[in-house]
């Protein structure tokens, strides 16, 4: 990867560069560490601090990070300086706001909630629904999720935000990256896939007040195939019995890392093809790590067996508040 620090290019006096990103944690992040020292007159001094913005570039010159410095520790001994950057959707992940929606397309939230917090807006997918909520004290981005989860109930499509350069972009998440395989015969290193039914739970008995049993819920499938393993719900008069039963039980518990040759299109958020003598099919990345070491790109990809939407429950107002 190519590194410019404002317009400096530093790539040159990198040692190490790791360029990042998760579902969970969503503002991807890149980690170097260069060469600085100024006793040494053949080493320029490379004007660096927090703050400051970074980008990287891919081998065919294509921006691939756009972000502001926000960690940097100067090793004298080491003549090294490491630093981590993330890119600005950690401006949405740590800024906070109050606002009350009433029947407005998450994509106008979306749009509105930049503009507040200084981020610019690029593609946000249109869902065609209008959404009603309150945010009390949210950071940018649960209240855009927030908007894409109500959404997704009526549209049944999942959503993610991504950064391209310096602009948002909401995508729907899980896209299977197009003409990407990772195929242990060509370009996998590694791989690791496990199953796990120890917390599974496969039937739910619903009782009463009094405790007696009313209804249950259960999966057939996966009695026939594991055995049953049971829980109890109360029924409580304020939620949907069935809602909340289903909600209860539990899959088996299902996970995977590969480790292959890097490519930079291979991001969290969306799928990839796998075809491997353990395991083949489409997955859904949990993680990506990219690591750049000597010449050579590799990345470790945490797999996921479902698309999983980052999902943020949005408030209702409730009777009698705004009147």
């Amino acid at each position: 990867m190519k590194i410019k620090v404002k317009e400096q290019d530093i790539s040159h006096l990198l040692t190490s560069c790791t360029w990042s990103g998760s579902r969970l944690n969503v503002a991807r992040k890149l980690e170097y560490s260069f060469v600085q020292d100024d006793r040494d007159k053949n080493i320029p001094v490379i004007d660096i601090d927090n703050g400051y913005t970074c980008y990287g570039y891919d081998d065919a010159g294509n921006l691939v990070f756009e972000g502001n410095i926000y960690s940097i520790e100067r090793d004298r001994a080491k003549s090294s300086v490491r630093v981590t950057a993330f890119d600005h959707l950690f401006v949405l992940a740590k800024s906070k706001t109050t606002r009350k929606f009433d029947r407005i397309a998450p994509e106008d939230v979306t749009r509105q909630i930049c503009a507040e917090l200084g981020v610019l807006v690029g593609n946000v997918a249109e869902t065609g629904t209008a959404v009603s909520f309150i945010a009390n004290a949210k950071t940018g981005y649960q209240i855009i999720m927030s908007a894409y989860t109500e959404a997704s109930k009526t549209t049944g499509k999942k959503y993610h935000p991504v950064m391209d350069g310096a602009k948002l972009n909401i995508v729907e998440k899980g896209t299977l990256i197009d003409g990407y395989t990772a195929d242990s015969s060509v370009n996998m290193e590694g791989s690791v896939y496990k199953e796990s039914i120890e917390n599974l739970v496969d039937q739910v008995i619903i009782v009463d007040k009094e405790g007696n049993r009313v209804d249950f819920a259960r999966n057939d499938e996966h009695i026939k195939k594991y055995s049953m393993f049971q829980d109890v719900y109360k029924e409580d008069p304020n939620k949907d019995t069935q809602t909340e039963a289903k909600a209860m039980l539990k899959k088996p518990e299902q996970s995977g890392h590969i480790t292959v040759l890097g490519d930079y299109r291979v991001k969290s958020s969306y799928s990839v093809e796998v075809k491997d003598s353990l395991f083949k099919g489409q997955f859904w990345i949990k993680s990506d790590t990219h690591t750049f070491t000597d010449g050579k790109h590799e990345m470790k990809l945490e797999l996921e067996y479902e698309n999983i939407m980052n999902e943020e429950k949005a408030e209702q107002e409730k009777e009698g508040e705004g009147a």
